[in-house]
C-alpha cells in the first residue's frame, strides 16, 4: 500500500482574521467534495491536509473496498475511529473525513469538540453525478445510487446539521466554496473570542 502523504501548501493569501487553534474537520455525504475543497482549503491557509480514509488505507494495508468486502461496516468504523482520533492533534490541520464517519457518537463527539466542523452540504442530483464519475463507493454498490443517497441523506442531514459550520455546495467552482467556508470561519472565531473574553475572570484588584 503507497504511503498517504500529507499536502501542505503555502499561500500568503490566507484570509482568515483571527489564529486558528483548532483543526478544521470537513463532513458530508460522499460527493460532497471534501477531499478537492480541503487540499483547496489548505492551500489557501497555509495549512497541512489530511484525509482520513487514505490514512484507514494505510493503517490497515487495504482500501477502503477491500475493507468493507472482508470485514463489513462494523470493522471499518471501529478503525475509522481511532484513526480519526489519531489525527486530529494541537496543530491545527484540514481534515477530510468519510461519509459516515460524523455519524457515530464518539467519532462525533471528539470532532465536535476537538475541531471546527463543517459540513459540505450538496443537494442529491450534485451527488449523484459526482459519485457516478467513480466506481469507488462501496455503500453505493448495493443498489441504485440516487436512492441510496436519497436514504443516507435522510438519515444523515440532520445529524450533519450539529456541525458548527454549514457551506453549501453545487455546481458552482470549487474556489466559492473555500471562500464561504474562511467567510463563516471568520464568522465562527469573531464569536469564539468574544465568549472567550466575556467568560475571562475580571481583574477586580483597585489600581
Amino acid at each position: 500500500m503507497k504511503r498517504a502523504q500529507k499536502t501542505k501548501i503555502k499561500s500568503p493569501s490566507a484570509r482568515l482574521r483571527y489564529p486558528l487553534t483548532k483543526s478544521i474537520s470537513l463532513i458530508g455525504l460522499m460527493g460532497s467534495g471534501k477531499t478537492t475543497v480541503g487540499l483547496r482549503l489548505a492551500r489557501k491557509l497555509g495549512l497541512d491536509f489530511v484525509d482520513s480514509d487514505a490514512e484507514i488505507e494505510l493503517a490497515a494495508d487495504h482500501t477502503v473496498n477491500e475493507i468493507f468486502e472482508k470485514y463489513g461496516e462494523e470493522d471499518f468504523r471501529t478503525g475509522e475511529r481511532k484513526v480519526i482520533t489519531r489525527l486530529i492533534s494541537d496543530t491545527p490541520t484540514v481534515l477530510g473525513t468519510g461519509g459516515g464517519a460524523f455519524m457515530d457518537p464518539a467519532t462525533r463527539k471528539r470532532l465536535r469538540e476537538k475541531t471546527v466542523t463543517v459540513w459540505l452540504k450538496a443537494d442529491i442530483d450534485h451527488l449523484v453525478e459526482r459519485t457516478s464519475r467513480r466506481d469507488t463507493r462501496p455503500l453505493l454498490r448495493a443498489g441504485n445510487p440516487e436512492e441510496i443517497l436519497r436514504k443516507l441523506a435522510k438519515k444523515r442531514y440532520p445529524v450533519y446539521g450539529q456541525a458548527a459550520i454549514t457551506v453549501e455546495t453545487g455546481a458552482g467552482p470549487h474556489e466559492k466554496v473555500v471562500n464561504d467556508i474562511i467567510w463563516k470561519l471568520n464568522q465562527y472565531l469573531a464569536k469564539e473570542r468574544k465568549k472567550q473574553t466575556q467568560d475571562a475572570p475580571k481583574d477586580n484588584r483597585s489600581s
